[in-house]
């Protein structure tokens, strides 16, 4: 198990620092900042759908102010829309490529980049559906992506809150054809089957958080997802024959808010 660059967890952690500042019940001012600071450790695949695994240093820097908001799941956002249970943000975030590790060394390396795209989030009393459509805007990724997450939010205690809920990706050609396919230059050098996938559903997931308060401003979080790669991304020979469409994450994560 190897030491994973910090930006990795941006994708992985969908549970984490937006969530723990959600549960937040005090009423803040709109005009002062509001920060949630952290950090921790996880385990996440390589790459997507590869079978081997990696421990991940986790940062956590979140910041509110007003109809601004930076996080490090959905990036720098600002609420165009804003009611009690709707928002509708433009969003700008950071989205990670493909290492060229492991079994897939001698394919091309997908550099990072930047994402821009629309959220939209709805939180009807302990429910929260969020789904965000966006495209990248710098870097090797191409394409458009989808995604959605519904997660049921609540209290075991004073102390422990719980979320829990499914998420689903869609992803169109060419955005799967450049984590997934296989060229033919990439086919001779690697061994694997040349490749060339289409759009399609991509992902679906079951997503879990644990969280102890241990005081108004503290709290340690455990985090945990599985995930499964379906369609054309299943298929590809980076999953089917050196991976596993079977993807796991876990976290321990601990953060201050104020």
């Amino acid at each position: 198990m190897t030491i994973g660059k910090p930006f990795t967890i941006l994708v992985l952690s969908l549970l984490s620092a937006g969530v723990m500042a959600e549960e937040s019940t005090s009423k803040p001012d709109p005009d002062e900042w509001r920060f949630n600071l952290g950090a921790g450790v996880g385990v996440a695949p390589e790459y997507r759908g590869a079978d081997t695994y990696k421990a991940i240093p986790i940062p956590v820097v979140e910041a509110r102010l007003g109809r601004l908001f930076i996080n490090p799941i959905t990036g720098i956002g600002w609420n165009v829309v804003r009611t009690e249970q709707l928002t509708i943000s433009p969003v700008i975030s950071y989205e990670r490529g493909r290492d060229d590790v492991g079994d897939i060394s001698e394919l091309d390396k997908v550099d990072d980049g930047a994402m821009a795209g629309v959220l939209l989030s709805w939180t009807p009393g302990p429910w929260q559906f969020n789904t965000e459509l966006a495209t990248p805007v710098a870097g090797d990724l191409e394409g458009i992506r989808l995604r959605s997450y519904l997660r049921y939010r609540g209290r075991l205690s004073p102390q422990w809150s719980y979320g829990f809920g499914p998420g689903a990706t869609w992803a169109n050609e060419k955005w799967n054809d450049v984590l997934f396919g296989v060229s033919d230059a990439e086919a001779t050098r690697s061994g694997l089957a040349a490749y060339d996938p289409d759009g399609a559903f991509l992902r679906a997931s079951l997503n879990g958080r644990l969280t102890y308060h241990v005081t108004p401003e503290w709290n340690v979080s455990s985090i945990a997802r599985y995930s499964r790669l379906f369609g054309d991304a299943a298929d590809s020979p980076i999953v089917s024959d050196v991976g596993d469409a079977n993807q796991w994450f876990g976290s321990l994560i601990v953060t201050y808010s104020f």
